[in-house]
């Protein structure tokens, strides 16, 4: 969902579990890590360096990072690459435990990120050919991370449903540009899975549901971002966790899904708390465990809140300044960390320990 570099971990692990279907479990058995993947956003903080919140990550089991890339900030006017951010994911993953997600943005939550320049709609063969040639120049930068096999799961877009809504023209225009994209990933990358990421909130509504279940076969896995929000971004309570986690269950047929994001605000303003927070944590895990071989990886968002800066930066870019849920908004982005800005830890950062240290997390 947000308009910055992400970084997210996950961790790979052995089921035990009586149904090997991935049924109901008994509350009574002791559900195990299985296959399940876990994910989290790192980032640095003023008191915290990024190899620290990076090992402090690993040291809980995380296994997996992603990063976020617009386009745009890759590839500012057309065939103009800024090669920074690919040389530094270039030196730096291919030595980490981490495999990577690249989560790849040429449609973000907010709307286009096209290079300076280019216009048409995403079916416009000039716009395909543009971001093929970005593709093909990605790939020429991460020698050392493809050569290592590092790289795992590329996205092509974010939260996609926020700017297509139910308009099956502009889907079918996102279709054609997909799978052209998808298809030169996979001569590039071979073995990396391909996927694009929409919201949650899409399943509770049928007309965008259907325009997404006609891509879904194209899809190699169902990727969500999932923050139990209101439309005024207020939270609704942790226990509606179950319900909505049988949803995307019953909604998404024949794929494994992947929660790119998921977090919960612990600001009072979104009519939470730390409590509810920790809360959270725990009805994410339960409900997790009842769908072990459906739900296979799941980022928790953030590590550490945001600064108050970049929440009012959200606010900019996301064109909410000056309206009603404004303060609703920033608060939300300022408070879904697991520990604070200053690197003192909420209760949900411990709570997530305990749910880990239950299911015998490695």
């Amino acid at each position: 969902m947000f308009y910055k570099i992400l970084i997210v971990f996950s961790a790979l692990f052995l089921i035990t579990c009586e149904s090997s279907k991935g049924a109901s479990h008994n509350v009574n058995q002791q559900v195990l890590q299985g296959t399940r993947i876990l994910g989290m956003d790192i980032h640095e903080t003023p008191t915290i360096t990024f190899d620290t919140a990076y090992n402090e990550a690993i040291m809980m089991g995380v296994r997996e990072s992603s990063l976020s890339l617009d386009w745009n900030l890759l590839e500012p006017n057309v065939g103009n690459y800024e090669d920074t951010i690919p040389d530094i994911i270039n030196l730096f993953y291919p030595s980490q435990i981490s495999d990577l997600t690249l989560i790849i943005r040429p449609l973000d939550t907010a709307g286009k990120r096209y290079p300076s320049g280019l216009t048409g709609n995403f079916d416009d063969r000039t716009v395909i050919t543009t971001f093929e040639n970005f593709l093909t120049h990605l790939h020429s930068r991460l020698t050392a991370l493809n050569s290592r096999g590092k790289l795992k799961w590329i996205q092509i877009g974010n939260e996609i449903d926020a700017y297509l809504g139910d308009n099956p023209t502009k889907w079918a225009q996102w279709k054609t540009f997909f799978l052209a994209a998808k298809a030169k990933i996979k001569t590039l990358w071979p073995k990396v899975e391909v996927s694009t990421v929409i919201q949650f909130n899409t399943l509770q509504d049928k007309n965008i549901l259907d325009q997404y279940l006609s891509l879904l076969p194209s899809l190699d896995n169902a990727s969500l971002t999932y923050y139990p929000l209101e439309s005024d971004f207020t939270i609704r309570p942790p226990d509606t966790v179950d319900n909505d986690f049988d949803l995307m269950v019953r909604s998404i047929p024949d794929k494994y899904i992947f929660l790119q994001e998921c977090g919960y605000p612990s600001s009072t303003i979104n009519l939470s708390s730390k409590a509810q927070q920790a809360d959270f944590i725990s009805q994410v895990f339960n409900a997790w465990d009842k769908h072990l071989t459906k739900i296979k990886i799941i980022d928790f968002s953030w590590q550490y809140d945001i600064s108050d800066e970049e929440a009012s930066q959200y606010v900019i870019d996301y064109g909410l300044s000056e309206t009603a849920n404004e303060n609703e908004f920033k608060n939300y982005l300022s408070s879904i960390g697991l520990s604070h800005n200053d690197g003192t830890k909420k209760p949900a950062l411990q709570q997530l320990r305990n749910e880990l240290n239950k299911r015998k997390w490695k």
